[in-house]
């Protein structure tokens, strides 16, 4: 039995759908390239912005009025608002945070399969494996904690075992991924930190790169960088969800840090690794943010050893304290949006160019007959000429040209 699989939102959300994906073609379901030739599909949603939801609800729109499968909707949107969703897509299944963790067992029990044959198809050809869920904090601008609940931990053992698995399936990637992915062991007992997991994942045979997704400066110190940097399967590169370069505007955030602690960590990470492609989320436009707070973001931003950004426009959700306060005027967000996007183009640009003439290892992600592409551990997409059978593979490339801020060309060395 085929089945269709579409993703909105997070990293997280791509690793419950790539182990969605994984289980289902262990039981004997086939991952279909087209809601054409599926018998059901598989959304996973996404409301952390209300462009996010949006984009859902568009896509259920299309979904319902041009396919003819009924669809298993899982996620935040559903946890967002699962009454108007039941009421307006009548037919579909819906399962909320929750319930979406039973969602391999929903299938089964939905749509019953008996083939004994086992499929693998990559949804990725680099892993991600969600640790860790939920958050224990209340940034007033933040509808997470209401949808994911309280932060909770998958079990180290649970995750070395999913680790190798995905590793004799022939990924040499690995993504870890959470809603604070930093937060990782602090509610377990004993408790377990993300350094100690991964120091035990840095041992398994067959992980060649292991990648970090988004960081809480909140939990990391000078300690964590320097026993990272003493990881050598840890890719060079690393994002922070900074969201802003003034205190003011950190504190009205609810986010119990200064603009100086940032500067400090980001410090320790270039210091300990100098090559690293270092990143960060700014949200810009915040309730109240006057033009000397923007300011003080801006001078932040410009003494950073930052190499990109992640700009975006602050976007009030129901029930959050930050959604009753003013907004500011559209125009002025969009301005400050434009004016820091243009500042993270120019440090994509910088840091692309001085990594002209040099090697990188990393993992070939697609082929097709006119080049194939690479992700490499620092997080540059490089073309390369076309190669056959490498795809999910470790390999080495030489960057030679930059094409633009997100790709570069080269060759494999």
């Amino acid at each position: 039995m085929k089945f269709v699989a579409e993703c909105f939102g997070c990293r997280s959300n791509q690793a419950e759908m790539q182990q969605w994906i994984i289980e289902l073609e262990k039981r004997g379901y086939q991952r279909a390239t087209s809601a054409a030739e599926a018998a059901f599909g598989i959304l996973n949603t996404c409301s952390v912005t209300e462009k996010a939801e949006k984009d859902v609800l568009r896509f259920l729109a299309r979904a319902y009025r041009h396919t003819a499968i009924p669809w298993l909707v899982a996620g935040c949107s559903v946890s967002r608002d699962r009454a108007a969703l039941e009421s307006r897509y009548r037919g579909y299944a819906f399962l909320d945070n929750r319930q979406k963790e039973r969602l391999v067992e929903t299938v089964g029990e939905l749509f019953p399969c008996d083939s004994r044959l086992v499929f693998h198809s990559a949804f990725r050809s680099r892993v991600f494996l969600k640790i860790q869920d939920g958050c224990n904090f209340r940034c007033s601008y933040c509808i997470v904690p209401s949808l994911r609940g309280k932060a909770r931990s998958l079990e180290m053992p649970a995750v070395l075992e999913r680790a190798r698995h995905y590793a004799a399936l022939g990924y040499r990637e690995v993504v870890l991924t959470g809603i604070n992915l930093s937060s990782y062991g602090y509610d377990l007992f004993p408790r377990q930190t993300l350094i100690g997991l991964a120091g035990e994942l840095q041992r398994l045979r067959g992980v060649e790169i292991l990648r970090l997704s988004s960081l809480d400066p909140r939990f990391l110190r000078y300690q964590f960088v320097r026993e990272l940097a003493s990881l050598p399967k840890v890719a060079d590169s690393f994002h922070f969800s900074l969201q802003s370069g003034s205190d003011a505007v950190i504190r009205r955030m609810n986010r119990g840090s200064k603009a100086a602690e940032y500067l400090k960590i980001l410090g320790h990470f270039r210091d300990y690794f100098p090559e690293a492609n270092l990143g960060a989320d700014i949200l810009v436009g915040f309730p109240g943010e006057s033009e000397k707070e923007f300011r003080e973001t801006v001078a932040f931003l410009e003494a950073a050893p930052l190499n990109y950004l992640h700009v975006f426009p602050f976007s009030p959700r129901p029930g959050t304290k930050a959604a009753a306060l003013e907004p500011l005027p559209p125009q002025t967000v969009r301005a400050r949006a434009a004016e820091l996007k243009e500042l993270g183009l120019q440090r994509k640009l910088a840091y692309r160019e001085r990594c002209r003439g040099k090697t990188f290892a990393g993992i070939l992600i697609e082929e097709n007959p006119h080049y194939a592409l690479v992700v490499t551990r620092n997080f540059l997409s490089v073309r390369v000429p076309p190669v056959r059978g490498f795809k999910k593979r470790k390999l080495h490339v030489r960057v030679e040209r930059v094409l633009n801020e997100n790709l570069c060309e080269g060759k494999i060395a």
